[in-house]
C-alpha cells in the first residue's frame, strides 16, 4: 500500500513572509502564549542591507564567529538573517532587546535560553532553515521542534532510507510510487528530524525513532515510537509548506495547537 493513501493532511497551511515584514511587527512587551499553543512564523531569508546590518549587529561573538566561516556569501546573509530573526522574535515574548537575548546549550547540545528571570524560564523554541526559508517555533512550558526541507529529486531517498528509516518506513517509501517517492521520503525526515530536535538529539537516532501515519489524525498530530516502544509524551504535526516544501512541528503531549504567526494560517 502507497503511503501517500495512509499519511493525515497537514493542518497548517504555511506562507513564507520577507523578513523585512517580520521587523514591522510591533513589539509587544512579553506577548503572550498560552500553554496549549505553538507560535510558528516562516521567514524568506532575503534581505536589503539594512536587514542584514540589524540583524548582524544583534548577534553575539560565537554567532559572528559561525557566521564567518561560511565560505558562499549566500549561506552566511542566510545565516545572519535567520538568526537575527530568531533574535526579534524570542524578543516578542521575552521582553528583551534581541541584542540583550543569551543563549547556553543543552547536555545534549540543543539550543536553550539563558539567564532568564523566572517569568521568562518556560519559553521554548527552535529553529529551522533550509534554501533560503525558515521556520521558528515559539512554546511554553513544553520542549518542541521544526523541521523544514526543501523537496530534491537529485537525492538518493532508498539509499538514505536504508540507513535512517526503521523497516516498516523503508518498506513504505519502497511501495510509494517513483514519481511521489522523493516527497514521501522528505514528509518521514522533516516528521523524524522535527521529533529529534524536540528531544535535542542527533542523527544518529533517526532509525530509532519511527513515525506511523496510520496512528495519527489532523486534529490530534502523529504519536511517535522511540526504539521500538511508545512514547505518548512526543506527538508530530505536519505543515503545508506550498509546492517543493515539507515541514513538520514535534511536541510533548498531544493537547496542543499551532498558532500561524505572519502568513501562515490554518486549513478550512
Amino acid at each position: 500500500m502507497s503511503l501517500q493513501s495512509g499519511r493525515m493532511q497537514p493542518s497548517v497551511r504555511v506562507e513564507f513572509s520577507p523578513i523585512r515584514e517580520l521587523f514591522k511587527v510591533p513589539g509587544v512587551r512579553c506577548r503572550p502564549l498560552p500553554a496549549s499553543t505553538i507560535d510558528l512564523w516562516p521567514l524568506t531569508l532575503t534581505g536589503e542591507g539594512a536587514e542584514y546590518d540589524r540583524c548582524l549587529d544583534w548577534l553575539d561573538q560565537p554567532e559572528r564567529e559561525r557566521a564567518a566561516r561560511f565560505l558562499r556569501r549566500q549561506d552566511r546573509e542566510r545565516y545572519v538573517l535567520a538568526h537575527g530573526g530568531l533574535r526579534f522574535i524570542l524578543g516578542l515574548y521575552l521582553g528583551l532587546a534581541p541584542a540583550r537575548i543569551e543563549f547556553s546549550s543543552t547536555s545534549t547540545g540543543k539550543p536553550a535560553l539563558a539567564d532568564l528571570r523566572p517569568e521568562q524560564a518556560a519559553v521554548t523554541f527552535n529553529l529551522s532553515h533550509a534554501h533560503g526559508n525558515a521556520m521558528i517555533a515559539i512554546a511554553q512550558g513544553r520542549e518542541i521542534g521544526v523541521d523544514l526541507e526543501m523537496i530534491r529529486e537529485d537525492v538518493e531517498v532508498l539509499k538514505l532510507a536504508e540507513r535512517f528509516f526503521s523497516a516498516r518506513e523503508q518498506l513504505h517509501v519502497r511501495s510509494t510510487a517513483p514519481e511521489s517517492r522523493s516527497r514521501e521520503f522528505f514528509h518521514y525526515w522533516v516528521a523524524k528530524e522535527a521529533v529529534l530536535k524536540a528531544e535535542g538529539v542527533g542523527l544518529a537516532s533517526l532509525q530509532a525513532c519511527e513515525i506511523d501515519w496510520s496512528s495519527g489524525s489532523d486534529r490530534d498530530g502523529v504519536p511517535v515510537r522511540l526504539a521500538g516502544r511508545s512514547q505518548p509524551p512526543w506527538v508530530v504535526r505536519t505543515l503545508d509548506c506550498g509546492p517543493g516544501w515539507v515541514g513538520a512541528v514535534a511536541a510533548q503531549g498531544s493537547d496542543w495547537t499551532i498558532n500561524p504567526c505572519g502568513r501562515a494560517r490554518a486549513k478550512d
